[in-house]
């Protein structure tokens, strides 16, 4: 009785929205079923969130910028620099009156302590610090700067407050470091040798595939800020009433990961000191801005009839089978029969579909960019 009468309830919502010539954006919800007696109607109230009319704009008066990254001599020597660098390997520095500069290599033995007790996991013997690369505790490195082998002292130095061991979030420890060797990173050349170890011909082959790379990735950076900029003007140019469900929806997935990262310790720096009432106002906003553009795109790949193709389909799954060697029949099988997961590959690549049929109705304006200023702006701070 309860699948039937289930079934008879849901029939009934499908049909009421038939009749009313409208849309769902969710699932209904249903209220209340009023008792009933056998041969009688089944009465209920339902609530449900409609779909809103989206008139969408006139994409022809839209106007774009699309930066052209143009690489010079200089960026492709920079990067041929890095892969020097990469290749890079430690040699010792014999000059016994040598001091420790950025960039160079310390080997030290260091025992920390808090409060004068021996802190588990921070001792280590031999160990090799990069001046300069960050990779231990912020400050850390900068106190090994003058130094020179035989130096033995020591400092204090505060954990950072998102410190991956919580035991040490914030707290002040001592250091006892000692000075056992310098090491300099001897890069090699960049010449034709360099570049067969590369698999190329020569250096000029080495070079033209660099400068191959660097222009895809900057390419994918216009085009990420494009569609950044895409989506703006689709949330200037259109206003319309939100399915309260959908936002709802999209503010507890997005809450969700806020608290799993901050209760691993991982907040972002702009979170950090907020009240948990201004933050849930300020990721709403972000869900609400979520659910606006993606009821905006998705009319617009209905209204123009934008699809997936099998074959473009079955390209993006070649992909994600390429980037988990050892997995691949387990990533095709998830997607061939999961409607979820097939959703989670197919949406991105509507969004770029819808993306790319605006931009090809709007002004877009070619102009030659310094991939240097593409990156920076890149990093600059945005809704998502």
């Amino acid at each position: 009785m309860e699948e039937v009468m289930n079934e008879t309830v849901q029939e009934a919502v499908r049909s009421a929205l038939e009749e009313n010539k409208l849309s769902a954006a969710a699932p209904a919800n249903v209220t209340e079923i009023k008792p009933f007696d056998e041969g009688e109607d089944i009465q209920f109230s339902f609530s449900i969130d409609i779909m809103p009319t989206i008139e969408l704009t006139d994409f022809s008066k839209l106007a774009f910028d699309r930066m052209n990254p143009v690489i010079e001599d200089r960026h492709l020597d920079e990067a041929l620099k890095v892969l020097s660098r990469r290749g890079a390997q430690p040699v010792d520095i014999d000059d016994k009156k040598h001091k420790i500069a950025s960039d160079e290599i310390a080997v030290i033995d260091f025992q920390g302590s808090v409060d004068g007790e021996e802190k588990d996991g921070m001792k280590g013997d031999d160990v090799m610090v990069q001046v300069g690369s960050k990779m231990f505790i912020p400050g850390f490195e900068e106190h090994l700067i003058g130094r020179k082998v035989g130096d033995a002292f020591d400092f204090d130095i505060t954990f950072p407050e998102d410190y991956n061991s919580e035991e040490l979030q914030g707290v002040e420890a001592n250091f006892k470091v000692a000075v056992k060797a310098i090491k300099k990173l001897d890069a090699p050349e960049v010449d034709e040798e360099f570049a067969k170890k590369f698999g190329r011909e020569d250096l000029a082959d080495l070079k033209l595939q660099v400068k191959q790379e660097l222009d895809n990735i900057h390419r994918r950076s216009s085009r990420f800020l494009m569609k950044r900029e895409v989506m703006d003007k689709l949330m200037d140019t259109h206003d319309f009433p939100l399915p309260q469900g959908l936002v709802d929806n999209e503010f507890n997935a997005i809450w969700e990961q806020i608290m799993a990262e901050a209760k691993a310790g991982r907040v972002d720096a702009e979170d950090r000191g907020k009240k948990e009432d201004e933050l849930r106002e300020e990721y709403r906003t972000i869900a609400e801005r979520r659910v606006r553009l993606g009821l905006v795109l998705s009319e617009v790949a209905t209204t123009n009839k934008l699809d997936v193709s099998p074959e473009e389909f079955n390209a993006a799954i070649q992909r994600e089978m390429a980037m988990n060697p050892g997995n691949e029949a387990e990533v095709f099988t998830r997607y061939t029969t999961d409607p979820n997961a097939r959703q989670s590959l197919i949406a991105p690549m509507m969004e770029d579909k819808a993306i790319d049929y605006i931009l090809e109705l709007a002004d877009v304006t070619e102009i030659d960019t310094d991939p240097d200023k593409i990156e920076e702006m890149i990093d600059q701070p945005t809704e998502v």
